[in-house]
């Protein structure tokens, strides 16, 4: 069974802190192991997908990953991998969640148990000059 938990920034703007655990409501994270609600901005809630990068790091929506992009790779003609960025965001008609690619808005399907190429570098809240072309 896999583990249902969210992530949420702190709602005092002068604490730049992540929380982790159970959501409450649009609002507030209950943290493992802490009595009570901790605030959170509600834009930068995120659900845990249940997956890990090629770095054990836990994989949340909003996070921007890494991966090799073979489809792009084989219509170039070229013989090596390439590597695109895109954003972790859940797909409410396929219940599921994808990594999309925001250069072209394609949607890729990359975000599956055993994926060893898939790399967290940010996320959209705390890293968005990751997403401007040129980087």
């Amino acid at each position: 069974m896999r583990d249902i938990k969210f992530r949420g920034k702190i709602k005092n703007p002068k604490v730049n802190k992540w929380v982790y655990g159970y959501l409450v409501d649009e609002c507030h994270i209950n943290e493992k192991n802490q009595l009570g609600y901790t605030p959170i901005r509600k834009e930068t809630i995120g659900q845990y997908t249940g997956l890990k990068d090629r770095n054990m790091k836990e994989i949340y929506e909003g996070d921007i990953v890494l991966y090799q992009d073979w489809e792009q790779c084989y219509e170039g003609g070229g013989n090596d991998s390439f590597i695109n960025k895109g954003i972790v965001e859940y797909n409410e008609s396929n219940c599921c969640f994808n990594v999309t690619e925001r250069a072209t808005i394609d949607i890729e399907d990359v975000l599956y148990e055993g994926n060893e190429d898939l790399e967290v570098i940010g996320n959209i809240y705390d890293n968005p000059e990751l997403l401007e072309e040129g980087e």
